[in-house]
């Protein structure tokens, strides 16, 4: 134990590593980057741990990481952090009259799916299996069903919180319809939520599989092609063809290496991908359906497949981006339109970054597209209006990965300098201020480019109301998270 902290007696797991300690014997996340031994490890399994480590953090002058799916690699782990992990808060209750679901602050993306299906439901949930529910939600939660549903944000219902205000480390039931400080802190957590207080349970609406009409009762109809990187304008006209999407569909462009099995291994490629989720004699009829089973995209992609996907496996495709360690950075922007020009730099600065630095085999960009009908709707009702989700208006989310094996100060140094190059030229043509996605910040972020100033105004009040002394790490610290 740490000589200048005092003892933490619970009945779960409490640990108090020394700085010569391997980092992996007490902290596991996605990246490591930003990420070293901690002070104090507390594995809860009641919210009464949760409440008595932050009061220990509170008395210690300790800052408070909670760690739910552990993806976030733009939270900051340091000799003066109290790491509160919930993986032992894995309950799933599903209230089929109510049609929601309460699940616990550890909860991963792969085991609610997994639980809701087996039952006839499922819920909006992000592109990983490995991703932590709550920690999704935090910062928005984008995924396949926001044609259909919105975003995570927009789809919570209610909220137990634990915070360190003023009048001492506290449990809240939070929801839309609280009144007051409660209900502001209930709509910032609902897009701006990261460092405001420790969830400890979660209410999300849930919808019936039965109703997609989904072939074979849980296939979701996919087509998808792949196009050799010197066709990347082709692949870039047919995306722009596609948009705006309308409809139960979602369509996703990637740039990445062609895998070690292939004809070609290490060769960058352009994978399209469009989705709908509805009978599949609907997709085939719909504009995604006719143009990506087209006589031009087949003569154009080097392979092109069209098939069910079970809904169970809707994420199967990202499980080789799960593996944890390494080095990395992600930055999303979130997008009205994009123009074949702007694809095809992207293409090029990609191909240039990656031939470059071959230990970034695994860095990809993913472009994806959802009709946001839904979305702008859910911001005018009563429920939502007051969400921290401030990109309603736009339908395209670019997303950069750079993940390196190796890592170190150099390639993140690079890393960092390539997604900002991405970002200028994936909004190149935006009339309006960038936002950029709150599930992907940067480090240290600058919080101004996630929230517009009235929204950043209200954060830090709400920041101040419920965590006046900075218990919990939280991006609207500014400069101040890197301690």
């Amino acid at each position: 134990m740490s000589s200048s902290l005092p003892p933490l007696s619970l009945t779960c797991s409490v640990k108090f590593p020394v700085a010569t300690d391997n980092l992996h014997d007490h902290v596991v996340r996605w990246s490591d980057i930003h990420v070293h031994v901690p002070a104090v490890v507390v594995t809860a399994k009641s919210e009464a741990d949760v409440v008595a480590a932050v009061k220990y953090a509170k008395d210690n002058g300790l800052r408070v990481v909670v760690a739910g799916g552990g993806h976030a690699p733009f939270v900051p782990v340091t000799a003066k952090t109290l790491y509160l992990d919930m993986c032992h808060f894995k309950s799933i209750a599903l209230d089929e009259t109510a049609s929601t679901v309460t699940i616990g602050g550890g909860v991963l993306t792969g085991e609610l799916l997994s639980s809701l299906l087996g039952k006839g439901f499922y819920t909006t949930l992000p592109n990983s299996t490995a991703v932590g529910v709550v920690g999704a939600v935090l910062g928005v939660g984008n995924g396949p069903f926001n044609s259909l549903h919105g975003l995570m944000a927009d789809n919570v219902e209610s909220a137990r919180v634990v915070t360190a205000s003023d009048e001492g480390v506290a449990s809240h039931d939070i929801s839309y319809s609280s009144s007051g400080d409660e209900k502001s802190l209930f709509a910032a957590l609902c897009g701006a939520g990261h460092g405001l207080g420790v969830v400890v349970s979660l209410t999300l609406k849930v919808y019936r599989v039965a109703n997609l009409k989904l072939d074979g009762g849980d296939q979701i109809w996919q087509r998808r092609a792949v196009f050799p990187g010197p066709t990347v304008r082709d692949a870039a006209k047919v995306y722009v063809s596609l948009l705006p999407l309308k409809g139960p569909t979602a369509a996703t462009l990637l740039f990445a290496r062609s895998p070690p099995s292939s004809p070609r291994p290490g060769s960058p490629i352009i994978l399209l991908i469009g989705s709908h989720f509805g009978p599949g004699s609907e997709a085939e009829a719909s504009p995604v359906g006719t143009i990506l089973l087209g006589s031009d995209v087949a003569a154009k992609a080097s392979m092109t497949i069209t098939e069910g996907v079970p809904l169970a496996k809707i994420n199967a495709s990202t499980e080789p981006f799960n593996a944890t360690g390494g080095s990395k950075i992600l930055n999303g922007t979130f997008l009205y339109t994009i123009s074949e020009d702007t694809i095809v730099s992207l293409f090029e600065k990609y191909v240039a970054f990656t031939d470059d630095n071959p230990d970034l085999y695994f860095t990809y960009l993913a472009i994806a597209a959802w009709d946001n009908t839904k979305a702008l709707g859910l911001g005018t009702t009563p429920e939502r209006k007051d969400n921290f989700f401030v990109a309603r208006d736009r339908s395209l989310l670019v997303l950069n990965a750079v993940w390196s094996k190796a890592g170190g100060a150099e390639v993140e140094a690079k890393s960092k300098e390539y997604v900002v190059e991405m970002k200028k030229i994936a909004s190149s043509g935006e009339k309006e201020p960038v936002i950029s996605f709150a599930n992907n910040l940067s480090f240290p972020a600058t919080i101004t480019d996630y929230y517009p100033p009235d929204k950043v105004e209200e954060l830090q009040k709400i920041k101040t109301r419920w965590d006046p002394n900075g218990i919990f790490w939280s991006p609207s610290m500014g400069r101040e998270q890197v301690v």
